[in-house]
């Protein structure tokens, strides 16, 4: 992880996403692409902003406050694409939204070992939606079946006290760097639960994903 020592710093590598690409143009360096996940994953409206998942990012003209403006704007796995500002991203996070962050860094070493285990299985991998053919790495996502991981990270707020209860390791979160949780011992529960019960999966990078919200059962093939 990068960090950056001032927030211009950050705007300034994300000007120069949108100079480098262009409107329309699809952002296709790995580094770059990292750079926009990490800044969106300090969103404060992160999982409303991700909806189904994440496929890539764009440089999109939107409107900002009633002003059109050009900026990064991400693009769905089901082909929606939403804008997001840059500058949200930088603000002071809420306490809710610094405890999701954090958990949801927390396991993102059981989200590559699932990566890493589909890829190294030896069979014909598939996507667990549609049932499609997932033919190289980079076509690859891991993506949580039911429970969601929203689910599993508030019920687990929930049972250990609510979001005050949960404190957030000082000066993590400064720049475009991971929010850590500061009690390690809570962390490593949270680590436990969500291997115990989180239900990871391969999808498509750019499957069409709206069935899942009309109820289908995972691996259900789409015409």
């Amino acid at each position: 992880m990068t960090h950056y020592p001032t927030k211009e710093a950050v705007r300034n590598i994300c000007r120069g996403i949108v100079q480098r690409y262009g409107i329309g143009g699809d952002v296709t360096d790995p580094n770059d692409d990292a750079f926009c996940r990490d800044l969106l994953e300090r969103h404060p409206e992160y999982d409303l902003k991700r909806g189904v998942g994440i496929a890539h990012f764009r440089v999109i003209a939107h409107t900002d406050h009633g002003r059109k403006s050009v900026g990064i704007g991400l693009v769905r796995l089901d082909g929606e694409v939403a804008d997001f500002s840059w500058n949200a991203c930088l603000t002071p996070f809420s306490q809710r939204t610094q405890v999701l962050a954090a958990l949801r860094h927390a396991v993102a070493d059981q989200v590559t070992v699932a990566r890493n285990a589909a890829l190294s299985s030896g069979q014909p991998l598939l996507c667990s939606v549609t049932g499609t053919p997932i033919r190289s790495a980079a076509e690859l996502h891991i993506d949580h079946a039911a429970p969601a991981f929203l689910e599993l990270a508030e019920e687990f707020i929930a049972d250990n006290g609510g979001v005050d209860a949960f404190r957030i390791l000082p000066e993590s979160g400064a720049g475009v760097s991971y929010i850590e949780l500061e009690d390690k011992e809570l962390e490593k529960r949270w680590q436990e639960r969500h291997k115990e019960r989180a239900v990871l999966r391969p999808v498509l990078k750019r499957v069409n994903l709206s069935d899942l919200r009309r109820g289908n059962k995972p691996g259900t093939a789409t015409p």
